[in-house]
């Protein structure tokens, strides 16, 4: 185990000097496959075959749909129509942000990008209404962890590949942890409103506005009802599904909204381009250190010390999921799905759990750690938007971090939570 440390240790260095994740993948990779004496052209086998997949063809086409619909300006919709649903409650704005996370996720699947369009359009405006600028970064980057739970999820996407468990139930495995999410974060979010003393003037409810917002917003709504209905009747896979919410944004983009201009393509392919390739390459590092663990029997020491020596399935889960929080800390989610997923399918399976309550649970657990420091993606992001140094968002931060958690552990004790809607309508 001492090998797997120095693996960690030296891919940790790596990251904190300032390179990008994936590069800090490969240059572990290299280090240990030269220490291993394995051939280097391992690396580009592994590599590739890391993202040489049908399956993951999905991500890039959700990520160009996603960037479709933002194109189109669905982002303002969102946000009027959770503003005339809470809006009217203490903490208004804070109440949206998070709601409106929770649609925008289910229209892009990606917290980066919820971090950056709604905290770009709601940090602001948060602020000119007299919330502070720290808090109002804690309830963006705390919210963006909706977008990868809510599907279309590309983390889901992405534990389905590896574990090779139908992406339709996964999807519909993450609904409800993920509202329940929503409501406890708006929970901390009134809880907080008070605790600082905010005295922020709000809207009354107008039955009027809802039905104009949601109007308005109904064609963009339509889109995660048809990616979910075509892969949970088995009527597209996810990604031909991709492939269809492109199609379906481009009619939405040009023809209802009008907001889309042919002019705006070449950028918005450019950006997807940008996004995928970051998650590809991140994906494809990631698979040739995981080739490297495995050599070390990583994987497998840790099942053998979870089942084995702990034994029992609550506290070995309990170790897993510590485990899992504190790398996450330090990696990026992408990472650890991609080198944990087949590791928690097993362990799961030697516990007796359902392999979708299981899979739901630890793949929420794994986006925590794009919310916590040193190294979480989508709160820097975030404190980036705001152009506020990331410490300064961490205090504000954990109630928010606590109520993921909180549902995490409910989740894994009541399984019906996340198990009643795939087993209902699959």
């Amino acid at each position: 185990m001492w090998q797997v440390f120095w693996v960690f240790a030296v891919l940790l260095v790596l990251i904190f000097t300032g390179l990008p994740v994936y590069l800090a993948l490969l240059l572990t990779s290299v280090v240990f496959m030269v220490g291993m004496d394995l051939p280097l052209n391992l690396l580009v086998i592994k590599m590739f075959g890391g993202v040489n997949s049908f399956s993951l063809m999905a991500i890039p086409f959700f990520i160009i749909a996603g960037n479709i619909m933002a194109k189109a300006d669905i982002t303002d919709k969102i946000i009027d129509l959770s503003d005339s649903l809470v809006g009217q409650f203490k903490g208004g704005l804070g109440h949206v942000n998070i709601l409106a996370s929770m649609f925008f996720g289910g229209i892009q699947g990606s917290g980066i990008a919820d971090a950056s369009a709604i905290g770009g359009m709601l940090i602001p405006a948060m602020e000119k209404q007299g919330y502070d600028k720290d808090y109002a970064v804690a309830v963006t980057a705390g919210s963006s962890m909706l977008s990868p739970i809510i599907p279309p999820s590309i983390a889901m996407i992405l534990y389905s590949y590896y574990t090779e468990i139908p992406v339709s139930r996964l999807f519909l495995g993450g609904i409800v942890p993920g509202v329940m999410i929503a409501l406890l974060q708006m929970g901390v979010n009134r809880f907080m409103y008070s605790k600082r003393k905010y005295q922020i003037p709000t809207h009354a409810f107008s039955l009027k506005k809802l039905f104009v917002s949601f109007t308005r917003s109904l064609g963009a709504l339509m889109m995660p009802i048809i990616i979910i209905v075509g892969i949970v009747t088995g009527i597209v896979t996810a990604t031909e599904a991709g492939v269809i919410a492109i199609g379906y944004g481009l009619i939405y983009g040009f023809w209802i909204s009008k907001k889309l201009k042919i002019k705006d393509m070449p950028e918005i392919l450019i950006s997807s381009g940008h996004t995928t390739a970051i998650v590809m390459i991140t994906i494809a590092a990631a698979a040739a250190l995981s080739n490297v663990l495995v050599r070390m029997r990583f994987q497998n020491e840790v099942m053998s010390f979870v089942v084995t020596t702990i034994g029992n399935p609550i506290s070995g889960t309990l170790f897993l999921m510590v485990v899992i929080f504190i790398l996450g800390m330090f990696l990026d989610p992408t990472v650890l799905i991609a080198m944990l997923a087949p590791t928690v399918l097993a362990i799961g399976n030697a516990f007796g759990f359902d392999a979708i309550h299981y899979g739901v649970v630890m793949v929420i657990l794994m986006q925590v750690g794009a919310i916590t420091p040193p190294v979480g993606s989508f709160l820097f992001v975030s404190c980036g938007v705001a152009n506020l140094p990331i410490e300064k968002a961490v205090k504000p931060l954990l109630p928010f971090i606590a109520s993921v958690m909180v549902v995490i552990v409910i989740s894994f004790f009541v399984p019906l939570l996340v198990t009643f809607l795939p087993t209902s309508l699959t």
